[in-house]
């Protein structure tokens, strides 16, 4: 399938891992080691590490790379081996998935721990192609300035094109927790209120770890 995307378009890996019980913190250890090796790798652009606040163990690791292809190199390397070694014994194999994906576009800061990352799933009907990124735009041009609101970003899933991701970050819980109640919260969103995606739980809410 040809995926019309050029060598300097962003590509981004998001992994969902389940901890078992009691590992979590040595995961974390593991995980911050790992990422620091990754981070001299010159095809690496970010990494950063989220944990769920309302799913027990679940945690949410995103890589960024130059391109598809070197990420790829990456992904069949000796290195990327080991390091899956390391982490094995610490992730529940069913509770595991990974997500490639474009990122279309960005208003994004440096990631940093202690702030929020809310993740809302999107589905774009066939007939409908392009909605989603213009009411996206729509809502990022309202929010511009918004207290707490450090970006968003809008993602499309590599393996289906009409499923699609919004990425925000916030300074933390509590500037998030502010907007979520706000009264003008659900009249801003509202564009992209008929594309929720159910199937994979609409959106999920985690707080920075980490990131390099």
């Amino acid at each position: 399938m040809n995926d019309n995307h050029d060598n300097d378009t962003v590509y981004r890996v998001m992994v969902k891992m389940r901890i078992h019980p009691g590992m979590e913190r040595d995961f974390e250890k593991t995980w911050r080691d790992i990422a620091a090796t990754i981070a001299r790798h010159p095809a690496n652009v970010a990494q950063s590490m989220a944990k769920s606040p309302d799913e027990d163990g679940v945690y949410y690791v995103t890589s960024d790379w130059r391109n598809k292809e070197r990420f790829h190199e990456f992904e069949h390397s000796p290195e990327h081996a080991a390091n899956r070694m390391r982490l094995d014994p610490y992730r529940d194999p069913a509770g595991t998935s990974m997500t490639p994906m474009y990122v279309s576009s960005s208003y994004t800061s440096t990631p940093q721990a202690g702030r929020v990352r809310v993740a809302l799933y999107l589905n774009e009907p066939e007939n409908d192609k392009g909605s989603i990124e213009n009411a996206y735009h729509q809502i990022s041009t309202t929010l511009r300035g918004r207290t707490g609101l450090r970006g968003n970003e809008l993602l499309r899933s590599l393996r289906d094109p009409r499923r699609y991701a919004v990425l925000s970050e916030w300074d933390d819980v509590t500037t998030y927790r502010e907007w979520e109640r706000s009264p003008e919260h659900l009249p801003t969103t509202s564009p992209l209120a008929r594309y929720h995606d159910k199937g994979l739980g609409i959106f999920g809410s985690y707080e920075v770890l980490a990131a390099y």
